[in-house]
């Protein structure tokens, strides 16, 4: 799907596939030390790319350039919960369905940060979803409560906050419903 950045740049959003491995470790090792940091579902080495997407729950999401096929962000969406923040997540009184429950991590490149790239990739992702059973996505590991950036991306795409945790810094945990008309 083709779409235009704020900055009149044209983008394509598509589903990752392993000809994109390549290109991925490029955009993972171009990200700044902040950006890297805040952005960790796997390790950032190639052979870790591939191991994580031998599991089939596993699925990614790239928006690439048009003229040189960048990638300039990139989303991860495991279909289930994680296992390490279950205790938290029902805590809360959510009932997990590995079925209908997925794991969110999106990230977009330093210099593409605010140019709608993120919020047009998770519109994508829920058009994606509606052929699945996906009823709820998940952040992965939360979000830091100091990432303003994010927080505000997440509260405008409809995420609510289910509350807060530590973890190397305060964080939160956060969901969003997918309206029964997406589906």
């Amino acid at each position: 799907m083709q779409i235009e950045a704020k900055n009149k740049k044209h983008v394509f959003l598509r589903r990752l596939n392993s000809d994109d491995f390549g290109n991925l470790f490029d955009y993972l090792q171009n990200l700044s030390a902040e950006t890297k940091n805040r952005f960790g579902p796997h390790k950032f080495d190639r052979q870790s790319i591939i191991d994580f997407y031998d599991l089939k729950t596993n699925l990614g999401y790239i928006a690439l350039t048009i003229d040189t096929k960048e990638i300039i962000a990139y989303s991860i969406l495991k279909i289930g919960y994680l296992e390490h923040d279950s205790g938290r997540l029902l805590s809360y009184g959510i009932i997990l369905d590995n079925n209908t429950d997925s794991t969110f991590a999106p990230s977009v490149a330093d210099l593409w940060q605010s140019c709608g790239i993120g919020n047009k990739l998770f519109q994508f992702i829920l058009s994606d979803l509606s052929k699945t059973e996906v009823k709820r996505i998940i952040l992965w590991g939360g979000v830091q409560m100091n990432n303003e950036i994010a927080v505000n991306y997440y509260n405008k795409n409809g995420f609510k906050t289910l509350g807060q945790f530590s973890y190397y810094g305060d964080n939160y945990d956060m969901i969003y419903e997918i309206p029964t008309n997406i589906l």
